[in-house]
């Protein structure tokens, strides 16, 4: 399953995740290789002011979407600190 999609009505929930550190090299690497990444929910930018990592992913609430990506980033060792969802909200993570 490549995003948390159960019974209940869902919706397609946009979203920005904004890593506590600069991923290293070995995390950008598993990042491209990851399989459940690969389905293009979470995305990987990088400028001047950093990486950051928007997202697509549907699911019945938001809540639900955003501990799926952060979970899979987890996964590769991102931790997450701060969310911004497309409405102009932002949640820091603790």
């Amino acid at each position: 399953m490549n995003s948390p999609v159960g019974t209940a009505a869902v919706r397609e929930w946009s979203f920005v995740m904004y890593p506590e550190h600069e991923p290293t090299r070995e995390q950008s690497d598993c990042f491209d290789h990851d399989d459940v990444l690969a389905g293009g929910q979470v995305g990987w930018e990088q400028d001047q002011q950093g990486t950051r990592f928007p997202c697509a992913v549907r699911a019945p609430q938001l809540e639900e979407a955003v501990a799926w990506a952060v979970e899979r980033l987890g996964e590769l060792g991102l931790r997450i600190v701060r969310v911004e969802t497309t409405e102009g909200g932002e949640t820091p993570l603790q």
